[in-house]
């Protein structure tokens, strides 16, 4: 226990709105919900803090000198400016990654990262599909354990995003995250049938991501 308490102290202070911390959080959500965990064991208010951090701080548009704090991340890592990984088909894909069906855009984008916007603001279930449902858990899981934040708004956003996956992202047989370009979310109802159709991806991870979602929802309306 001790070598990991000193690991999340590291990450305590490298992390948080103090004027000489990095105003960031993780690309792949999953610290989170260990950090909500150890503070259920340790009791240790940081542990719950940097936790609450990582998922409120989310979406911020102007978090790191006024900026997103990705660009920034992109800017030190030495990133070129039209450098795109494979699963993006443009700069900036925390944002947007353009939906191509039979070769024309649609106006719809792909939030990868889920941090277009504060995830209380979100509307619609986006992006990398495991990310979002590693995410939501801990999102549960603070709305459990922590008092001191908007548990209304949480709520209603875990809800929100919760019956836009089920009832217009999700296949018959539970699976989530049909595009297999970035393993995520597309369209509303376009679930695919085959691989050949860019779709039908349905990642094992995030069928295990939606079980853990749905046990954490049912322990918050338990609560109530």
């Amino acid at each position: 226990m001790e070598p990991l308490v000193k690991y999340v102290d590291l990450l305590y202070e490298t992390f948080g709105p103090g004027p000489a911390q990095k105003h960031g959080y993780p690309g792949h959500p999953e610290i989170e919900l260990s950090l909500l965990r150890l503070y259920e064991k340790t009791g240790n208010p940081k542990h719950l803090s940097l936790a609450k951090y990582f998922i409120t701080e989310r979406g911020n548009p102007k978090g790191q000198y006024g900026r997103h704090y990705y660009d920034v991340e992109a800017e030190a890592r030495g990133e070129g400016e039209h450098q795109v990984p494979a699963y993006m088909e443009r700069k900036g894909a925390y944002w947007y990654v353009p939906l191509i069906l039979n070769g024309n855009y649609v106006d719809k984008s792909c939030r990868y990262h889920q941090a277009h916007k504060p995830i209380a603001e979100q509307e619609t279930i986006e992006g990398h599909s495991v990310r979002a449902m590693y995410l939501l858990t801990a999102v549960a899981d603070l709305i459990r354990v922590e008092e001191k934040i908007d548990h209304n708004s949480y709520r209603k956003a875990l809800e929100r995003l919760w019956s836009n996956m089920v009832d217009k992202k999700m296949y018959l047989t539970g699976g989530i995250g049909a595009i297999a370009q970035w393993e995520g979310f597309g369209l509303d109802y376009f679930l695919p049938s085959s691989t050949d159709e860019g779709g039908c991806y349905a990642e094992t991870c995030a069928g295990i991501g939606v079980m853990m979602l749905a046990e954490r929802l049912l322990q918050v309306s338990r609560s109530t």
